[in-house]
């Protein structure tokens, strides 16, 4: 992502110290460490940036709320992530949750992310990704999303960037979301639980969805709100409520 933006960007790049999945909103009210640093990056100049220790969304509040604040981005991009945030995966996903902050401090936020890869994706895997961020770069910044609003993007594995089907603007998938569990015994004969995500399925997000898409070889955009109020509940339910807080008043 950096190769393909700093030659037409002004870009800043914050990672974390180690892998920090499935984070969300997560915080930490502790003294929390952050550094410079210098990531090298093959094949291009080595870039200065910021290091973080404690949970991603963390990292975005430092950043936007102390490091950053004279000078704010006219985007945050999270990612280039290895492995999709579809349908309830965007509750857990530690990159949503740093876009999910972005948007709440004022800037504006895109995740991308693609198909997992046991390792990590290689520089080659991730060109077409990175191509298409850089083309469409101050689109995205530009767009004047509605409050409360990231964009979340996910781009199938393709090895070339002509090879994408389409780009499809799209609504988040159900997918069923599953855990399956193997119980072991540590070394003080106390068990523990080991987590894996079971094989999933589509179960009724629909044709305009992101997994339908996504599965067809298309980009999808989809616009998360992290407003979670349901509108519709209130228009179908509202008569129920108004009694219930009529009651409360009255007793």
């Amino acid at each position: 992502m950096v190769r393909a933006l700093s030659p037409w960007h002004h870009v800043t790049v914050a990672g974390m110290a180690a892998e920090a999945p499935y984070r969300g909103l997560a915080f930490t009210s502790q003294p929390t460490r952050g550094e410079e640093t210098t990531y090298k990056i093959m094949g291009y100049k080595d870039i200065k940036g910021y290091e973080f220790y404690s949970n991603p969304a963390d990292m975005i509040s430092i950043m936007l709320g102390e490091v950053m604040k004279h000078t704010p981005p006219d985007i945050v991009i999270c990612g280039i992530s290895n492995g999709t945030n579809m349908g309830p995966d965007v509750y857990s996903s530690s990159n949503v949750g740093m876009a999910i902050m972005s948007t709440m401090l004022g800037v504006p936020a895109v995740v991308i992310a693609t198909e997992h890869r046991e390792g990590g994706n290689t520089i080659n895997d991730l060109a077409p990704v990175a191509k298409f961020i850089e083309r469409n770069l101050e689109k995205l910044a530009t767009v004047g999303l509605p409050p409360h609003t990231l964009l979340n993007i996910n781009a199938p594995r393709v090895e070339e960037y002509e090879e994408y089907a389409g780009i499809k603007y799209t609504r988040m998938g159900k997918m069923n979301l599953r855990l399956e569990y193997v119980e072991r015994t540590d070394s003080r004969d106390k068990n523990y639980f080991w987590s894996k995500f079971a094989d999933r399925e589509n179960i009724g997000g629909g044709e305009d969805d992101d997994k339908t898409w996504y599965d067809r070889g298309y980009i999808s955009i989809t616009p998360i709100c992290y407003d979670a109020t349901d509108t519709d509940a209130i228009e179908n339910w509202g008569k129920v409520i108004k009694e219930i807080t009529t009651a409360k008043e009255g007793s």
